[in-house]
């Protein structure tokens, strides 16, 4: 009988464990609702500069003499590997730049999971860490004090490439890492057809670089808050369906064990009713 209340006693336990993956489904798909929505916005404002980088005929220095990667992913896991991935890319990244050329390479993390994972190969490497990205749903505000850091990290350091790698929705079930390209304000004035705009003074062109980066980093954050939400959703959900199956099996071992026990039991009463006789 105590094999059965071990049983009984796990069923219960995949049973909570099941309402707490359901209930994480939930409010996942409730937030992923409103991030969706939020993106389309974010889409529209984040994809502008690239129209300007473009048409001054910025493009990416191949062989950079110094380099700067953004790794955006959040704080807060049970989502896949969505934020792995990210250390994984980056991780790729840094490791084939190293042999094909010794230019220095600094890291930002915008979040902890990022951060986390590449502290183990490049703690000296990091110039700061973004916290608590992902608990409440991001704003303008909030890049925009992740893009004055930037601008600032910029002001003691010289970068001739800086990359974001993020999370770029695709749909609810894919999601993939993609890399965006930020500008600083010297690459931006050696474009070669700047030119168009040398009626800017000094000012208007440091104030529209901070811009720039504010807008690529409000749209990567919302990139990868979707992202975000769908692998936890998906995963919430597959948690579920896992704990249905298990409680299943655990019914089924539960009711097979209970039989033997009655059977044990039938037969030492017909036993010992016999050897009476």
């Amino acid at each position: 009988m105590s094999s059965l209340k071990v049983i009984k006693n796990r069923i219960k336990s995949v049973e909570n464990t099941k309402k707490i993956s359901r209930t994480m489904r939930l409010v996942s798909a409730a937030k992923y609702v409103k991030a969706e929505r939020d993106l389309s916005c974010a889409r529209t404002l984040g994809t502008s500069p690239q129209y300007f980088f473009e048409a001054a005929g910025l493009k990416v220095d191949l062989q950079p003499k110094s380099r700067l990667v953004l790794a955006v992913s959040g704080d807060r896991g049970l989502c896949g590997a969505i934020h792995s991935g990210i250390a994984k890319a980056v991780h790729m990244s840094v490791e084939t730049l190293k042999l094909t050329t010794s230019a220095p390479i600094n890291l930002i993390c915008i979040g902890e999971k990022s951060r986390v994972i590449l502290a183990r190969f490049y703690a000296k490497k990091m110039l700061w860490t973004a916290s608590e990205i992902g608990k409440k749903p991001s704003t303008f505000i909030d890049a925009c004090r992740i893009a004055q850091r930037i601008f600032k990290s910029l002001e003691d350091h010289t970068f001739s490439q800086i990359q974001v790698y993020y999370n770029k929705f695709i749909n609810p079930n894919v999601s993939i890492v993609s890399t965006i390209d930020l500008f600083d304000r010297l690459s931006i004035i050696s474009a070669p057809k700047f030119v168009l705009y040398d009626g800017l003074d000094d000012n208007t062109v440091d104030c529209w670089v901070e811009f720039t980066f504010a807008t690529i980093i409000y749209l990567v954050l919302k990139e990868s808050s979707v992202a975000e939400h769908a692998a936890r959703m998906t995963a919430m959900d597959n948690a579920t369906k896992n704990a249905s199956e298990m409680i299943k099996k655990l019914q089924l071992k539960f009711n097979r064990t209970r039989q033997a026990a009655i059977t044990a039991e039938l037969n030492e009463i017909i036993s010992g009713a016999s050897a009476i006789r």
